[in-house]
């Protein structure tokens, strides 16, 4: 099964990134990582940095079932809680955290997210699904109440907290040609909405040239903000999709 991918990581107009990439592609399995350092927080570049080299040293390994995934979920967790202990000054460091695991042999994908980056997944060139934040904003429209001057960045869930945590596992997905995943933080997603990033995926014909797409729209939302925030983004190509979303488009 062939898999193709691009990522970018930028550090907008603030003084360091605090989002971390990483991906391991083998010819039996793959792991693809993003995560985003809380930044109110000192230490939350760190932590990011520990997230995508925890998930990627054990899904970058082998093939994952569930209880594998869930279980380097809480390594990640753990090894930034250790980091909070060595220091005091990091004592409330964290990170959000979306990662896929893919076994090329099954043909079949699972995610994990905590927190509020989020992992899309695209079938013939159309959003099917996308992981759902953990914030207060989430929990609000869930209930139906107004979410009108609530923050997307207050979050209920993340890697790092003390206590037990409950990562969303996504169930076993078959995977088809012409799937693609989009996973990314909150940088990007709250400059460009699902409908844009969909309709960009399906002029394009390379996983580079969507992204390259992706990070001008976000460039062009943050040239007048003042403090933009990093935005990175990771995207997987799974077969040829751009067969199917040119296809689709020209229909």
């Amino acid at each position: 099964m062939d898999i193709s991918y691009a990522y970018f990581s930028d550090i907008g107009n603030r003084p360091r990134n605090q989002d971390a990439v990483g991906c391991v592609v083998a010819e039996g399995h793959a792991c693809f990582v993003v995560s985003d350092g809380i930044a109110s927080s000192p230490g939350g570049e760190l932590a990011a940095q520990y997230a995508v080299k925890q998930i990627l040293a054990q899904g970058g390994a082998h093939a994952m079932a569930t209880s594998d995934i869930v279980a380097c979920i809480e390594d990640a967790n753990d090894a930034i809680l250790a980091e909070q202990a060595r220091s005091p000054d990091r004592r409330k460091m964290g990170a959000t955290v979306a990662a896929l695991f893919i076994d090329r042999l099954a043909r079949a994908a699972q995610w994990a997210h905590l927190g509020d980056s989020r992992l899309y997944h695209f079938r013939h060139g159309s959003l099917m699904q996308r992981t759902r934040d953990h914030s207060l904003l989430e929990r609000m429209r869930d209930a139906g109440l107004p979410v009108n001057g609530i923050s997307t960045s207050l979050l209920d869930s993340a890697l790092g907290i003390h206590g037990e945590i409950a990562p969303c596992i996504a169930p076993r997905l078959p995977l088809e040609d012409g799937d693609v995943f989009l996973l990314c933080t909150d940088g990007l997603w709250n400059a460009i909405p699902d409908a844009l990033i969909e309709r960009h995926l399906r002029i394009v014909d390379k996983a580079d040239d969507w992204l390259s797409l992706l990070r001008h729209e976000v460039r062009q939302q943050y040239a007048s903000s003042i403090s933009p925030d990093n935005y990175s983004a990771l995207a997987v190509w799974v077969g040829r999709p751009e067969d199917v979303t040119l296809l689709r488009t020209g229909a």
